[in-house]
């Protein structure tokens, strides 16, 4: 039987994606909400991510520099979430904006 979290985790790294590449739509954050509060436990990390994410695009939709960021963090985040024993870009760089 397949993961029933899967949609909202493909839903989340298709916005990552889209937010980093500049094609992101209020839809796509929209449906990715949506999913994640339907799908997900209000404790699983990708749903924080995703709410995260969804409330700082609706501060920075009109800046797709800060857009592209956001997609990042949520892009790390999802990664960490995935796969928790993985040692965050962060902590070995410094930073993303470092």
């Amino acid at each position: 039987m397949a993961d029933p979290h899967i949609p909202a985790l493909m839903a989340a790294q298709a916005v990552a994606l889209s937010a980093r590449t500049g094609t992101l739509t209020l839809h796509m954050v929209d449906d990715m909400r949506a999913r994640a509060e339907e799908l997900l436990s209000r404790d699983h990390p990708v749903r924080r991510a995703v709410l995260t994410f969804a409330t700082m695009y609706e501060q920075y939709r009109r800046d797709p520099e800060q857009i592209r960021k956001q997609g990042e963090y949520l892009q790390e985040a999802l990664g960490l979430a995935l796969n928790p024993d993985a040692v965050a870009p962060r902590q070995i760089y410094g930073g993303i904006d470092d």
